[in-house]
């Protein structure tokens, strides 16, 4: 219920920044854009860990943005976290919104973000759903792009505590339809070590073509987790943390204005 309040908070405080600005958009050409993507991936990887059991997975997204930098998302994936479990959530459901805001040159994305699993039925037990606060650096420097990223969440999934991620990305610009990229991480979980499992490190590195509004994306994804570590504590599926290649085809496609 704390999650849902502070997302209902957060909602209302971005709507009413984005209010103080509406009598001047009455009066200039329209600064809203919505824009929308659909994409299928070989294995939906979350900071390192398969949320779908080494299974493709669809997923979805819709992005509003506004004056200001200001905008709204929704994004959705299927997830299997234990297979074994009828209770098992099947949807992940993501609520976000922010402001990009220019640091000196360095774009700043403050991101409060909530990961939502509706089709979970867990009845009294502790819930999969959770809020983070994102805060991201970027920097683009010639072909090369350079972003940092902290993320904080009072409680993780199913009561597993304060969590604290700290994670980089070097995205380098071959030609106007190739980039090549890797990014590296560090994943803290409060409560990991109380059931035999521990915080962990990350990364990828691939490469994204696109072509027109569509980007393949090819990538190795990896964590430093084993198998014991991963399952008492972050996914009840086998082999979710260990390293594999993952392959993601997006559509883009902007629908306003």
């Amino acid at each position: 219920m704390k999650n849902l309040t502070k997302l209902f908070l957060g909602a209302v405080s971005l709507a009413g920044a984005v209010s103080v600005t509406a009598p001047a958009l009455a009066q200039d050409a329209p600064q809203f854009s919505l824009a929308g993507s659909i994409a299928v991936t070989s294995d939906y990887k979350f900071r390192g860990i398969s949320q779908n059991d080494r299974e493709p997975s669809p997923q979805g997204s819709l992005t509003l943005t506004g004056p200001e930098g200001f905008y709204v998302s929704a994004w959705a994936s299927t997830v299997d976290f234990d297979p074994t479990s009828s209770s098992n959530p099947h949807v992940e459901l993501d609520i976000y919104g922010g402001k990009h805001t220019d640091l000196w040159g360095v774009d700043w994305n403050f991101m409060p973000y909530y990961y939502a699993y509706p089709s979970q039925n867990y009845g009294s037990g502790p819930k999969a759903d959770y809020f983070e606060i994102i805060n991201q650096f970027t920097k683009a420097v010639g072909p090369a792009t350079f972003s940092g990223s902290w993320a904080w969440s009072d409680n993780l999934p199913f009561n597993g505590g304060t969590g604290n991620a700290l994670y980089g990305t070097i995205a380098y610009t071959v030609t106007d339809w190739l980039t090549v990229s890797g990014q590296i991480g560090h994943q803290w979980a409060q409560n990991a070590k109380y059931v035999g499992s521990s915080d962990y490190t990350y990364g990828d590195i691939g490469a994204t073509a696109t072509w027109k509004g569509f980007a393949l994306d090819l990538r190795y994804n990896g964590t430093d987790l084993n198998t014991a570590q991963c399952a008492s504590f972050y996914m009840a599926t086998t082999d979710a943390c260990k390293g594999n290649f993952v392959a993601t085809l997006t559509y883009n496609i902007a629908l306003l204005p």
